[in-house]
């Protein structure tokens, strides 16, 4: 045998051992993290008719929301996890964000601390407790969505998601029972130019018991804002939610009940607004036909608004469907809410369409 080899063989297999050790090791950090990029492509062609005027046009989110978004979990060893989630909403139709030109991670922007055994700490811009305690057939929508209080021109109500909030979620190990409580600081957009950090801060509570085919919950929420601006400002204005739900899942059909009520008090303002929607969904082959009544009415006013919908979605895939729903709402008295674009007069009804596609990925 060559002496020289020897040496060299050795030292070969040193080298190999060693690519061998960094592989597994880059293999073993890479399984403990994950990205996922994730979106929904959401189009509608939406026709709105009322007792004024009519509307026909494109939109976008008929079925779900159009979003883009990026998340991602660290597994951290001993049952502990890191998780972010960066989620934008847009308008398919034109290719803005939701709220504004600028594509931003409005829909939700969280950090997280997760543990097998004590739940979630999530840190960032999320949906509120009472929100996420909704039990609607449409998933809050196209032109079937439930009414809320701010349908009926009141500036308070139910609040979708709020900023700088902090929340804490029970892990899933406690029989079907969970609970949300989440507090946040100048979580809703405020108009008045001073004093900021006194206005927009909230919190909210919500518990259930969800298990095999049935899901209840109870939520409350509190949130102080600003009324007016500077230096019209006009007071402060303190809004309570309130919202019991559920689900029945049947098999054939699912059952959902949602009973709700928003208070607004301060500034010259006490009103209290309600809200009931009764839905069903049901399985058919590829597809599932959906259909709710939902009713929103303001005590001591002559607002009221029904609103009746039944829509169909077909699935061609896992992540892709063809969707219709329509709408029709009466109006009592004073309110004039309209459908997709079109406006009735006070009392009036209005109708609505949407037929859409929704692709997921």
């Amino acid at each position: 045998m060559n002496p020289i080899t020897k040496p060299h063989s050795r030292m070969t297999m040193k080298k190999i051992a060693t690519l061998a050790v960094l592989a597994a090791a880059s293999a073993a950090s890479f399984a403990q993290s994950s990205v996922t990029l994730f979106g929904i492509a959401d189009a509608t062609v939406q026709v709105g008719r009322g007792s004024t005027d009519n509307n026909v046009g494109l939109g976008s989110g008929g079925l779900s929301t159009s979003r883009i978004g990026f998340r991602g979990v660290e597994d951290l060893g001993g049952g502990l996890k890191a998780g972010f989630w960066l989620e934008a909403g847009y308008t398919l139709n034109n290719g803005n964000g939701q709220n504004s030109n600028a594509l931003a991670f409005t829909r939700r922007s969280t950090v997280s601390l997760m543990g097998d055994s004590w739940g979630e700490i999530r840190l960032g811009r999320d949906f509120t407790a009472p929100y996420n305690n909704l039990y609607d057939a449409f998933g809050d929508n196209g032109v079937g969505n439930i009414l809320e209080t701010q349908d009926l021109g009141l500036a308070y109500g139910l609040q979708t998601r709020t900023s700088n909030a902090v929340s804490y979620f029970t892990p899933k190990t406690l029989g079907g029972f969970f609970g949300q409580v989440q507090y946040y600081r100048n979580g809703r957009s405020q108009s008045l130019a001073s004093n900021q950090d006194q206005y927009g801060n909230g919190y909210g509570v919500r518990v259930g018991y969800e298990n095999g085919p049935i899901s209840v919950g109870v939520a409350y929420g509190k949130s102080d804002y600003a009324v007016g601006t500077t230096p019209a400002f006009t007071g402060t204005v303190d809004s309570k939610t309130m919202n019991f739900g559920g689900s029945y899942d049947f098999g054939v059909a699912k059952l959902l009940v949602s009973v709700g009520q928003d208070e607004g008090e301060g500034a010259g303002l006490d009103a209290k607004t309600r809200l009931y929607t009764v839905g069903t969904t049901v399985p058919v082959g590829a597809g599932l036909i959906r259909a709710s009544w939902t009713r929103a009415s303001q005590r001591d006013s002559e607002l009221r608004a029904d609103k009746f919908a039944v829509g169909y979605v077909h699935n061609l895939s896992k992540r892709t469907a063809l969707y219709t729903t329509f709408a029709y709402l009466k109006n009592k008295d004073g309110s004039n809410l309209a459908l997709n674009g079109s406006t009735t007069g006070a009392g009036d009804s209005s109708k609505g369409l949407d037929i859409g596609l929704r692709h997921a990925f």
